[in-house]
């Protein structure tokens, strides 16, 4: 018998209904299952077992979460990480888990900021593998502190190194120790005159500890500061921010707004993407992470990243892992003001330097923050691989050659189109004042010339003394000084330099501004009296003193000439190469004729002395010069 046509198939539906409903209760039973049988749940298990073992009190099972919505904060680190949350700590060398440690002491307390603002990761998740993925690695822990602290001073040198040693020796500890004080001063700050504090209380006691300070002397008090400075609880970092202040980093880099422009701006460079970046020519022996790729990149900059401009620096396993620390640190995160530490607000808003600047070594520091990475140290200059020849501005000869004006523009407006930036024409570079430390230590380069005294209580030695003439004064001056087309007649009547040996003196050890007569302050007292002797002993010339002018050059002259001996360093429109860009416009506005004269006859550096013959090159006469000094000029 066939079903009836309206039967609508309630049986079956009551079946898919039946299964559908078996489904779904399953489903909740795994969800709920599932909830139960979490990671962090096992975690606290564990926890709760060792706990009853060590007979201590058990915790109740829960998600323990850090909540700042001001600082953009979800951590929930702390539901595995028991120790750092607050709970009694079952540290692993007794018998517990590295898990459960308490955190190490540091000046801020975690169950109040949570894990993630210093060491990455992502806060809201309760698994392993998902809350630490993007983390900082152990070598670059100290790295999370500068996502706050992005002002801490860095102290370059040796100064620190030399001041914890004073602090040592003088036993501050037996004060300060017990207190701790010290541990972190550099975050807290300290009064600039505390030496002097320190001074008045010890004078005014009559008993008691302040009874036994010992005064320090000028140079400890500063290298003392240095150290305090470091003490933030956090040595590595302080130690890399020292490299960087060390090496040049800023000559091309911007860290925190302040720097070249040369390279890339390094502020956030600890947030960059991992799968962003190229590892092809990176040999890995680990997992593919931001660190290992920087730490590669240091060591070997073209090889990683083809076509790179970065300077090689040649460094060692430990100063690689210091600036893979450094360059991890450079992580952005937005700080309401009202929780800015000290050191951020002082760099970010009142515009301090993020290192050293004491008047004593403000040169010297800003030297190496700015500029030692192209120049070289104590300004040597040098070449730099493929790189071109860096001038070697801490020369003697080159100080000699020119004046504290010429040194504060080529700071000031650098040279547009090459790699040495303006850095007194914005904000991202120097102030004034420390154009004028930078100045000031360059000029220190100098040696310092034998006073006159001196001078003439050294025997005179003639023949040495023409000896100088011939080499360093004839080929601007002539032979016999004649004089030529760059230089006046040393032996005319009416010369005045002539009258007495302190004129002749003077001139030699200081020179004559604006003209190609540069300071010869190197000479020691016995070489400087014998050529006084021989200016003395020079044959009288008919010609005069009086009215004398450095004769124009002939630029179509000094055209081939340039190309013949000058080209293969300058390049053959002088644009550069090897050499100086000598048609570069800043550069063509502060290098007087004079200077370049000088330059070209005494040579500088690397650079040869065109005023003598050599194997490499042909004797150049003043006449000669000039009309190259001619064609440089037009």
């Amino acid at each position: 018998m066939s079903a009836p046509r309206d039967d609508l198939g309630i049986g079956r539906l009551v079946r898919m209904f039946a299964v559908l409903s078996v489904a779904l209760v399953l489903a909740l039973a795994f969800a709920a299952g599932r909830s139960h049988f979490t990671e962090w749940r096992r975690v606290e298990d564990r926890y709760n077992q060792l706990a009853q073992q060590k007979g201590l009190p058990t915790i109740e099972r829960k998600v323990r979460q850090v909540w700042r919505p001001e600082l953009g904060v979800v951590d929930r680190c702390g539901t595995c990480h028991l120790g750092a949350a607050g709970e009694t700590p079952l540290p692993s060398e007794k018998g517990g888990e590295r898990t459960f440690d308490k955190h190490p002491d540091i000046p801020h307390d975690a169950r109040e900021f949570g894990c993630t603002v210093c060491h990455g990761g992502d806060g809201r998740a309760t698994t392993s593998l998902a809350a630490h993925e993007g983390m900082l690695e152990r070598p670059q822990i100290e790295a999370g502190c500068a996502t706050c602290h992005s002002g801490l001073i860095a102290t370059p040198g040796k100064a620190a190194a030399h001041g914890r040693k004073v602090v040592d020796e003088a036993k501050c500890d037996a004060c300060h120790g017990a207190k701790k004080d010290l541990a972190t001063i550099g975050l807290h700050g300290f009064r600039n005159d505390w030496h002097a504090r320190h001074a008045e209380k010890a004078g005014a006691a009559t008993e008691g500890e302040w009874t036994k300070f010992q005064p320090l002397a000028e140079d400890e008090q500063t290298d003392v500061s240095a150290f305090l400075h470091t003490q933030v609880g956090a040595p590595r970092l302080m130690q890399a921010k020292a490299l960087v202040a060390e090496l040049g980093c800023r000559g091309c880099h911007r860290i925190g707004g302040v720097g070249g422009d040369d390279g890339p701006d390094l502020s956030g460079e600890g947030d960059r993407r991992v799968a962003d970046l190229d590892f092809r020519a990176v040999t890995m022996t680990g997992p593919y992470t931001l660190a290992a790729w920087e730490r590669a990149h240091l060591l070997a900059p073209a090889r990683v990243v083809p076509g790179s401009k970065m300077l090689d620096l040649h460094l060692d396993g430990e100063r690689a892992d210091q600036l893979t620390l450094f360059a991890m640190s450079q992580r952005e995160r937005a700080i309401p003001e009202t929780f800015a530490p000290r050191d951020r607000y002082r760099v970010r808003k009142l515009g301090e330097r993020d290192f050293a600047t004491e008047p004593t070594t403000a040169g010297a520091t800003l030297y190496g923050v700015f500029c030692v990475a192209c120049h070289g140290a104590d300004g040597a200059g040098g070449r730099f691989e493929e790189h071109a020849l860096i001038p070697a501005i801490g020369d003697p000869d080159f100080l000699a050659l020119v004046d504290d004006g010429y040194l504060r523009r080529a700071i000031n407006e650098g040279r547009p189109g090459r790699r040495m930036p303006s850095w007194g024409a914005r904000e991202t570079g120097l102030h004034s004042e420390e154009v004028d430390a930078l100045v000031a230590w360059l000029r220190a380069r100098e040696p310092t010339a034998p006073t006159m005294a001196e001078v003439m209580a050294a025997p005179v030695d003639l023949a040495n003394g023409k000896q100088l003439f011939a080499a360093q004064c004839a080929p601007c001056h002539g032979t016999g000084g004649e004089g030529s087309q760059v230089a006046p007649p040393l032996a005319a009547k009416d010369n005045p330099v002539l009258a007495d040996d302190s004129r002749i003196y003077g001139t030699v050890t200081v020179g004559v501004a604006g003209t190609a007569m540069g300071s010869f302050r190197r000479f020691d007292a016995h070489a400087l009296r014998g050529l006084l002797a021989a200016v003395r002993a020079l044959p009288p010339t008919t010609k005069l003193r009086t009215g004398w002018a450095p004769q124009k050059g002939d630029a179509s002259r000094g055209a081939p000439l340039f190309k013949a001996n000058c080209a293969r360093c300058h390049g053959e429109r002088a644009e550069g190469k090897d050499g100086p860009a000598l048609a570069n416009p800043a550069f063509r506005a502060i290098a007087t004729e004079g200077f370049l004269t000088a330059t070209i006859l005494r040579g500088r550096g690397q650079m040869p002395k065109f005023g003598e013959q050599a194997k490499d090159h042909e004797k150049l006469s003043p006449a000669q010069v000039a009309d190259i000094v001619a064609f440089l000029k037009k």
